[in-house]
């Protein structure tokens, strides 16, 4: 049976600090840069994520096996990011790799990367259902080439084939051939890749990664300015509600630390200290908001959330990458927004608003009786928390989820109710 945390009615004023996971995007691609390089190096502040934590063991794994005729049995589970990774990284590791995953896993796309890797030399054979999970793939050397790839679906098909770009005999020239999403972490996989001392070019919509050898150095793991999300919208939300968020800095590496920005028409001052980013509410709020979000998809749920609560019509685009992420994140915003009497709906091709949201002084929320599901999605849990804060508390279903991410959430959460 499903668990069910049911959320008190927290406290609309604050002022409290919390602590946040560092950034799993970042680790996992130092992970797999680490299983590249010729020599071991340390990784400090290593994201505690369940997804790090299963690259992490999976990458042991798989340095850890021979190349007999044993087929190596390689289960991603939920992970998009280790899938994508690792169907790049088995395809140059010697033997024969089975790599699966679950059933939401199984549903998600993976045959842009394939097709990219096949040009490669890779051999990788789908055993199910064409160019979809699972694969099985038989590691070889691979050659450089000239791809032309499909850029508006996934980023990490591009992060993955950037990373193992460098052990290619003369390189690797990418062409992107579409609007790219998610640029961000494309650049913070070059970015990662430069510091340890790949030499790689890059100009709107060409790669060129010349052929390398990752240098060994140590390095820290910033915090996760994705997982500050939720902290924001639980200032939007308060009365009067200040966070230290400890630890968080400006990045030049983390797409998502436009944050500031974004939350700045919703209510939220954002200031810069030694010991982390401040943040607290502030009087100005906009009654409108559109926003893009074919850059910065991990921020959509929690944003238009927010817009949803503080009954800001919203606008918004660029949320196709969604429907593929651990759930389909539009469907369930539409259904569970509606659970709470907020209108979100598709208006035009990929065009989404928010309308008829209730503002604060015309109606007194109260979603104490109402669940949430969480469909399995970590983001989906963490993006209807603090909705506890107006109406009187909330339920989540299979509270567990957020272990994907961020596994202390719900102790940090707890802080809002016992400080003020």
């Amino acid at each position: 049976m499903m668990n069910t945390l049911k959320l008190p009615s927290k406290k609309r004023n604050f002022d409290t600090e919390v602590d946040l996971p560092t950034s799993k995007s970042i680790s996992n691609r130092l992970l797999i840069i680490r299983a590249l390089s010729a020599e071991y190096f340390g990784i400090n502040e290593l994201s505690q994520s369940n997804d790090t934590k299963l690259m992490t063991r999976l990458l042991d794994q798989i340095l850890s096996i021979d190349s007999s005729n044993t087929i190596n049995k390689v289960d991603a589970q939920d992970a998009g990011t280790v899938y994508r990774f690792l169907t790049s990284l088995l395809s140059s590791v010697p033997g024969k790799h089975l790599l699966s995953g679950n059933s939401r896993m199984l549903n998600r796309p993976i045959g842009v990367l394939v097709d990219a890797l096949r040009s490669l030399g890779a051999s990788i054979i789908y055993t199910n259902k064409e160019g979809f999970p699972p694969i099985l793939i038989e590691g070889q050397e691979l050659h450089s080439a000239e791809l032309e790839i499909q850029s508006n679906i996934s980023s990490q098909f591009i992060s993955a084939l950037l990373l193992i770009a460098p052990r290619l005999p003369q390189g690797l020239l990418l062409k992107l051939n579409q609007q790219t999403a998610s640029q961000p972490y494309i650049e913070m996989t070059i970015e990662l890749m430069r510091n340890f001392g790949i030499d790689v070019f890059y100009d709107k919509d060409t790669i060129n990664v010349s052929h390398g050898y990752y240098r060994s150095h140590n390095i820290v793991v910033e915090c996760d300015w994705s997982s500050a999300a939720f902290w924001y919208e639980a200032v939007a939300f308060s009365k009067n509600g200040k966070l230290l968020l400890k630890g968080l800095h400006k990045s030049k590496l983390q797409g998502d630390a436009i944050l500031p920005q974004i939350f700045h028409h919703l209510g939220v001052e954002t200031i810069e200290s030694e010991n982390g980013i401040i943040i607290q509410k502030k009087d100005s709020l906009e009654t409108s908001f559109n926003w893009d979000f074919s850059q910065h998809p991990d921020l959509a749920l929690p944003v238009i959330c927010t817009c949803a609560g503080l009954g800001i019509i919203g606008k918004f685009t660029g949320l196709e990458s969604l429907k593929i992420k651990e759930s389909n994140r539009v469907k369930a915003l539409e259904s569970e927004l509606s659970k709470l009497g907020f209108d979100f709906r598709e208006t035009a091709s990929n065009e989404w608003v928010l309308i008829n949201s209730c503002k604060l002084d015309e109606a007194e929320y109260n979603f104490s009786t109402i669940k949430v599901q969480t469909y399995n999605d970590h983001r989906i849990a963490m993006s209807f928390a603090p909705f506890a804060i107006l109406g009187k508390g909330i339920q989540i279903e299979n509270p567990e989820v957020v272990s994907k991410s961020y596994p202390s959430f719900w102790f940090e959460f707890e802080k809002i109710s016992s400080h003020s």
